[in-house]
């Protein structure tokens, strides 16, 4: 029986699925309904493994599906966090200066402590904060594997019923 296909290639489609999803402004809102864009990473990684499977290869497991799924978020993670410094970059991100206009428009910059402006202009000094990146390489796989499991559930070989016991013939 020949070996299963690399998980790396599929592992990669899904990760970049993640990544897009998760750095362009707009579509990203996908991912507040509980991370489905991440999930659906994992799912496709599921659905282009599952395309290299051979009939005379062992069939697609819930490991597969594991494996792929948390494979495709940490590959997310990376393209997700390359793809948002690049469309930070692109269209410039929010800067002090524009939050404290905003908080002036609503009238709410006289209700800000003091140094609070110092502690948010700290963290937004860098587009991509220490936080924002373990978080993505925590979330990413977990829900990744999430959807990677869902794909195993939707791509599983479909095993036939038994058929039912011969009548018992009475004499």
């Amino acid at each position: 029986m020949p070996n299963k296909p690399s998980i790396l290639l599929p592992a990669l489609y899904g990760g970049i699925i993640i990544g897009v999803i998760s750095a362009v402004p707009g579509l990203n809102l996908l991912n507040c309904i509980c991370c489905a864009g991440i999930m659906l990473g994992g799912f496709f990684a599921v659905f282009f493994y599952k395309k290299d499977l051979t009939p005379n290869m062992s069939p697609l497991s819930s490991n597969d599906g594991l494996r792929l799924g948390a494979l495709a978020g940490v590959f997310g993670a990376i393209v997700s966090l390359i793809l948002s410094r690049l469309v930070l970059t692109m269209i410039g991100g929010g800067d002090v200066e524009n939050i404290k206009s905003l908080l002036d428009s609503f009238g709410l910059s006289k209700q800000i402590p003091e140094g609070a402006m110092d502690e948010i202009e700290t963290g937004m000094s860098g587009p991509l904060g220490f936080f924002h990146i373990v978080i993505s390489f925590i979330i990413n796989p977990l829900f990744g594997l999430i959807g990677g499991l869902i794909g195993y559930a939707v791509f599983k070989p479909k095993t036939l019923p038994a058929p039912p016991p011969p009548p018992v013939q009475q004499v």
